[in-house]
């Protein structure tokens, strides 16, 4: 087989990455949060920086995603 009949397998693949990195990047930022506030006693602030940081680094990473995906023909 081609290389062009594996290309639909590998956008697949990087299509189907992006709800899976949505997830880890907000629970690794609310969990490095949590840790943080359990060690400075500043409970709930960087919780809520880093779950908010963990949301803006998986909407970046998303959007590379899709900039690949789309200049791919």
């Amino acid at each position: 087989m081609t290389n062009r009949d594996y290309n639909w397998m590998r956008k697949a693949g990087l299509a189907s990455s992006i709800g899976i990195m949505m997830v880890v990047s907000v629970v690794i930022g609310w969990l490095f949060g949590s840790w943080l506030d359990s060690k400075l006693g500043t409970a709930p602030w960087m919780m809520l920086i880093f779950t908010l940081m963990g949301i803006a680094a998986g909407f970046i990473e998303m959007i590379r995603i899709a900039i690949v995906l789309s200049k791919e023909d």
